[in-house]
Formats: C-alpha cells, sequence, structure tokens
C-alpha cells in the first residue's frame, strides 16, 4: 500500500534530478521510493539508492549475494557501475543497495560527491532517489545537495527552504465497509519546476547517461575489482565522479632510459585495485601500512572511452612466487579479500629521485607524499635509494602519470625499469 501511495505522487518529482525521501518507518520509506521509481522508469531513467541500511523492500530486489552498494562507493571507491542493480526489463530502473557499512554515516550524508551525482542526472534528464531516514545529522546536508525532498508517515522537513515535492502521511487503505480516506495528496512548493521533457530516444540517453557518469554508472568499462578495506577518509575529493584525464602531448613514445637494467628488474607485483578515484587509491595504500612492502597509485588509461582509473599495487619482485605468496598473505590479513587482487608484471616505474641511504630517503618520500604523490623507495646494491611511483606494465601506460605529474606538479620523472628491493 505504501508503494502504492508513491506512485500517486510520482507526477510531483517530473521536474527533478535528484530527491530524498524521508521517513521515520524504513519500511514505509523504501516503499513510497519505489513506487515513485517504478512510475518514473516508465518514461526515464532512474536509480533508487538506500541510505536507509539494507531495508527489506530494496534488498529483496537484489538478487545476487555481492555485498557492495552505495558505502563501499563513497568509502572506498567502488564504481557505481559495479554496484547499480538493473530490476526491470528494460533497463530503466536501478537499485543502488547500501552496500557493506552502515549506511548513515556523517562522511557519507554530507559528501560533496552528491552534488556532483545529481548535476550528472540533470543533464541526461534521469533521476535519482535516495532512500534515508529522517532527523538524523547531516541528512540535512545531503538535502541541501539535491532538488528537494519527499515526505513519509509524518516526517518534519530538516531544511526549512528545501522544496518539498510531496507528503504521504499515510498509505490508501483497503476497501472496507465505512468510507475510505482520500489517497495522499501531493504538496507542491510555489516554485516547483515544469514537466520536464524527457528524451525520447532510448540509444541517445544510454550514451548520453555513459558519457556524464562515465565510469561511475551505467558504465560498460572493464575494472578490476577493488580491495576493501576501510579508513577514516571519505573519497571525496573533486577528482571523484568525471575527473578528465591531462592531454597526452605528442612527443615521440615513451622509452626506459635504463634499458641496461631490464635484465634486473623487480617486475613483479600484486594490483590490490583499480579504482576511479584518487582518494579511494591514497585510501587503499594508506591502509595495507606496514603489510604493504612498498605501494603506489598511479593514473591510467582503461576503456574504448580512455577515462582515467587509478590502479593500485604493492611489491617489487625479481620472481613471480614471491609475489604470490604477498598476495596469498594479504588475504590472511584482509587486506584483499578472497578470489581478488592479481599478481602482475610491471617492470616500469617513473623514478623521481635518487637518495644516498634510507634515511635520506625518507625525507625525500616523505616530501613527495605531502604533495598527493604516492613514492616509494627500492633499496640498491650499493646502500643507495631510488625513489619511484607507479608502477606499470608498458611505457602506453605510464605516459598518462608522467604528464600529469609534469602538468600539475611540475615534475619531469623519468620512464625507467625499476631495480631495487623493498626495505
Amino acid at each position: 500500500m505504501w508503494e502504492a501511495a508513491g506512485s500517486r505522487v510520482a507526477e510531483t518529482v517530473d521536474g527533478a534530478s535528484a530527491v530524498v525521501v524521508l521517513g521515520h518507518d524504513p519500511i514505509a520509506t523504501a516503499c513510497v521510493t519505489l513506487g515513485i521509481a517504478r512510475a518514473q522508469a516508465q518514461h526515464r531513467r532512474v536509480a533508487v539508492g538506500d541510505l536507509i541500511g539494507d531495508v527489506a523492500p530494496l534488498r529483496d530486489l537484489v538478487t545476487d549475494d555481492d555485498p557492495h552498494g552505495l558505502t563501499d562507493a563513497f568509502l572506498y571507491g567502488v564504481s557505481l557501475n559495479k554496484i547499480a542493480r538493473q530490476i526491470d526489463n528494460i533497463g530503466n530502473l536501478h537499485i543502488l543497495p547500501s552496500g557493506s557499512e552502515q549506511a548513515v554515516q556523517d562522511e557519507i550524508l554530507r559528501n560533496d560527491r552528491w552534488r556532483r551525482l545529481a548535476s550528472g542526472f540533470r543533464e541526461v534528464g534521469a533521476l535519482m532517489l535516495i532512500a534515508a531516514p529522517a532527523a538524523v545529522p547531516g541528512v540535512e546536508d545531503l538535502v541541501a545537495m539535491l532538488d528537494g525532498v519527499v515526505l513519509v508517515g509524518g516526517a518534519m522537513n530538516p531544511l526549512p527552504n528545501a522544496p518539498v515535492f510531496a507528503e504521504v502521511s499515510s498509505p490508501p487503505r483497503r476497501a472496507s465497509p465505512r468510507p475510505a480516506p482520500p489517497p495522499p495528496t501531493a504538496v507542491r512548493t510555489p516554485g516547483q519546476r515544469r514537466r520536464w521533457v524527457v528524451p525520447v530516444a532510448a540509444a541517445a540517453a544510454i550514451v548520453a547517461i555513459a558519457a556524464v557518469l562515465g565510469r561511475n554508472y551505467f558504465a560498460r568499462s572493464q575494472s578490476q575489482p577493488p580491495a576493501l578495506q576501510r579508513d577514516s577518509a571519505a573519497a571525496s575529493s573533486d577528482s571523484l565522479m568525471v575527473a578528465t584525464a591531462p592531454a597526452i602531448d605528442s612527443s615521440p613514445p615513451l622509452t626506459p632510459a635504463n634499458a641496461a637494467d631490464s635484465a634486473s628488474a623487480s617486475p613483479y607485483a600484486v594490483q590490490i585495485a583499480m579504482v576511479d578515484t584518487e582518494d579511494g587509491a591514497a585510501i587503499r595504500v594508506r591502509a595495507g601500512g606496514g603489510d604493504f612492502p612498498v605501494g603506489t597509485y598511479a593514473p591510467v588509461s582503461r576503456g574504448a572511452d580512455l577515462h582515467t582509473w587509478y590502479k593500485v599495487v604493492t611489491g617489487a619482485y625479481v620472481s613471480r612466487d614471491r609475489a604470490e605468496q604477498l598476495l596469498a598473505f594479504l588475504r590472511t590479513r584482509g587486506l584483499v579479500p578472497d578470489r581478488w587482487g592479481t599478481v602482475v608484471r610491471a617492470p616500469l616505474a617513473l623514478q623521481l629521485a635518487t637518495a644516498p641511504s634510507p634515511t635520506e630517503a625518507a625525507a625525500v618520500i616523505a616530501d613527495f607524499s605531502s604533495r598527493r604523490i604516492p613514492a616509494y623507495g627500492l633499496l640498491q646494491r650499493d646502500g643507495s635509494v631510488r625513489v619511484y611511483v607507479g608502477a606499470f606494465e608498458s611505457p602506453e601506460e605510464a605516459s598518462l602519470f608522467k604528464t600529469t605529474l609534469k602538468t600539475t606538479k611540475n615534475i619531469d620523472a623519468t620512464l625507467v625499469y625499476r631495480v631495487g628491493r623493498a626495505y
């Protein structure tokens, strides 16, 4: 009955692109959200996000056993493309489950990433509905970043100046000898926007959504599943959603500067994750702490549309067996979930500096780290340390980061075979 109530007020959000559905009763709130979503999905794409926390009406629509959801996207950088579950036949309705962590957290509710998501949905005429509990700290910030609210079961508007698209005080009752109460009515704000003209070309909508949300939602690019290790920081920088790669210059193809060292390189590493946020990559490296022999990440271009991903790796070994042992160890420590992570052959890196000893190298690495450059050192046979960043399988894979360092940090890094061992 609550879902039917939601469908009755669905047209009130025709002009919106991102709406929070608030209520004190989690079941009622989820059902009203679904009612609105199913009605809206008849003419545009809709994503329903569960910020209540694994609530049954939404959870029961997810038929797989993948635990990932919104919390993993906001805390660990898992792409929205991975967590979205299609629940209709035509591909217009998707569920974004709550995820593996507690959904109601300040760092999620107050994350500026919601603003960028709303902008993406707005540009393509799609709709994002977020089911959330009323009267929790931080929900007012979430509402402020989106278009407005639908209130369920007497919930109050947490932000007095936020538009209220509808109020659903109670569901319509079943037929009875007594007169039934009238169905819920929509309360429109005076400044409510006009109904949008929805694109009718399905293919055009799909292309547009893929272009705007790219690697995060409805995208088809392939990525390695990220390993989950909680850190206190949220992946919330402005580079999260729609960061574009710096243009690659037209200089000759990169070649390693130390070709003679190729035979003594330490090419094997463990790829921890391929994520779509720089902050998410940094979180993975910090989470490894002392369990990572060396930890680094680098932006790489992936897929036909050359979107930027961040490749997180650790370890530098001459033999593949040592890298396999590291991967097994990280799984036992819980830093890499079972069946996740992979051993890669990444013989190349960008060299940033050389230090005469580990003591001097520590200061150099700390300086680079303060500039958000994930540098690491490998000890050489003569006791010196070469300071690198990234671990690459080919010169082409390294070209994006080399250009980024030059254009954004004024660092002219050198592509080399990475030589040495962790210390």
